[in-house]
């Protein structure tokens, strides 16, 4: 089973210490730093923010297996990044996750 793993979140802009656009490059850089088997890394603002309920950041990625899942989520590096770029920084967060190995929509 692969695993499609979703966090939103909505940004707190008063205690960001870069730009947004730096902020997004650095959680992407420490994610793809922790050594767990993962593919299709995205960090990033919504295309559409009038559509988006004032979520203003997404973190996805896929894992093969749920055992890599685990170990990402337990990973001292996932929980140092959550030190850096966690709450108080993102609040509201909403994580999903989600069988990857359904068929695909059709848009």
């Amino acid at each position: 089973m692969a695993i499609l793993h979703v966090a939103l979140a909505k940004l707190d802009r008063k205690l960001l210490r870069e730009s947004e656009e730096q902020a997004h490059q650095n959680m992407h850089r420490m994610i793809e730093a922790i050594p767990v088997p993962k593919k299709n890394v995205r960090v990033g603002p919504p295309i559409n923010p009038a559509g988006a309920k004032g979520y203003d950041i997404i973190l996805s990625m896929e894992f093969a297996t749920y055992e890599d899942f685990k170990t990402y989520l337990t990973h001292p590096k996932h929980i140092e990044m959550l030190k850096v770029y966690g709450p108080p920084l993102l609040r509201n967060m909403i994580v999903y996750q989600v069988d990857g190995t359904y068929p695909k929509s059709k848009l």
